[in-house]
């Protein structure tokens, strides 16, 4: 369906703006940690587990409202899914306690999760080919330009403000992307949308998760790029605590590697998948040289630890819009509830890697390293399966 007032411009900057909350409301504040860490008087730990407890809500809400949305709409269930984010994510600025403020970040993460699954679903709604290629990879593109802006805009706030500045910001950025969703018209019609009661809709997505070809590949996608949400979650002790570095000159280092990062996409946009079994094979051997080269002589400096990181980046986020584009093409109905596998997929996994990466580890550049072999092993164990799976039909060329 034609958008009367956003036109596709608008409902494709829509789509890009839904995808960059969530990157938006762990990267915001990643400058602020360790002076939350010492407001709270807690540990580093328990304030990281702020970032993963964001995305396993967001999982949660990744699968209760993208089903829900085949079957009421994408608009209702956007605007309810913007509404839960925005006020919670202004209540994360009032936090008294560390308990308060898990809490209200695990409200606004159901809120986000809608979002991410309505963004991806609107994407199939609305095209299709290369044109839903195009659209991917542009979305993915420009949401990595959180990542990049939002460290060095918290560190700008933290240099006028406190860390609560942080979240009112985020409030404001989820306030915009709520008129826009006020002005998209519905893109999934009545007589499309799914029939039968709410439970059976999100029970509807446990027949997607059964079919092991869809889960396979996307098994292969959320492993290999779990390490990156392992390395948001500790960038800022890895670089501020661990070589001392300044709150700004961390967003720099951060904002090059994500600026870097938006490669990937970029590269596939342009190049495609080409052969898909040479991308994996060659996305799995870069994994392995970037974590080798962060454990031998990462610890050198915040420099050599960027170059060795940087590649990973790369292949990281040139496989999302990649395997995105493998399963929605492979998908004709229950779009949301797809849509929600999927982004749940990505999501749960990535939550487990920021969790290992997280750990008490006595260097978390090390941890970091350690992390990204322990997913590559499981990447590469998830890819040859699915290269033997004699069920599994896929032109792999």
């Amino acid at each position: 369906m034609k958008q009367k007032y956003l036109k596709n411009s608008g409902l494709i900057a829509l789509i890009t703006i839904l995808s960059m909350i969530p990157p938006l409301s762990t990267d915001l504040y990643m400058p602020a940690l360790p002076e939350m860490t010492a407001y709270f008087k807690t540990s580093s730990t328990l304030m990281s587990s702020t970032m993963t407890i964001f995305f396993i809500f967001m999982a949660i809400g990744i699968l209760i409202l993208g089903p829900m949305s085949d079957k009421y709409g994408r608009k209702p269930i956007l605007i309810a899914s913007i509404s839960i984010s925005l006020i919670f994510s202004g209540l994360c600025a009032i936090s008294p306690t560390i308990t308060f403020l898990i809490i209200a970040r695990a409200a606004s993460a159901v809120g986000a999760g809608g979002m991410v699954a309505i963004a991806t679903a609107l994407i199939k709604d609305s095209f299709e080919g290369k044109s839903m290629s195009q659209v991917l990879s542009v979305t993915q593109a420009f949401g990595l330009l959180a990542p990049m802006l939002a460290p060095l805009l918290g560190a700008l706030i933290l240099s006028i403000f406190d860390w609560k500045m942080t979240f009112i910001a985020l409030a404001i950025l989820t306030g915009i992307s709520l008129i826009g969703a006020l002005l998209l018209q519905e893109t999934l019609p009545r007589h499309e949308r799914t029939q039968g009661s709410t439970i059976q809709s999100i029970l509807g997505l446990g027949q997607i998760a059964r079919n092991r070809h869809f889960t396979s590949v996307l098994m292969v996608g959320a492993l290999i790029a779990a390490p990156y949400m392992a390395y948001l979650a500790i960038a800022s002790y890895i670089y501020i605590d661990g070589f001392g570095v300044s709150e700004s000159t961390f967003s720099i280092y951060f904002a090059i590697n994500s600026a870097a990062a938006i490669l990937g996409p970029v590269i596939y946009m342009k190049f495609g998948a080409g052969s898909v079994k040479k991308a994996i094979n060659i996305g799995i051997i870069v994994s392995i040289i970037s974590a080798v080269f962060i454990f031998t002589v990462g610890h050198a400096g915040p420099v050599i630890f960027l170059l060795s990181y940087v590649i990973y980046s790369i292949v990281s986020t040139y496989f999302r819009p990649m395997i995105s584009d493998l399963l929605l093409s492979a998908t004709e109905t229950d779009v949301g509830a797809a849509s929600s596998v999927m982004n749940f997929g990505f999501t749960v996994v990535g939550s487990i890697g920021m969790t290992v990466g997280s750990l008490a580890w006595s260097s978390y550049t090390s941890g970091l390293a350690i992390t990204m072999l322990i997913f590559i092993s499981f990447t590469t164990l998830a890819w040859l399966y699915l290269l033997k799976a004699k069920s599994i039909k896929f032109d792999w060329k």
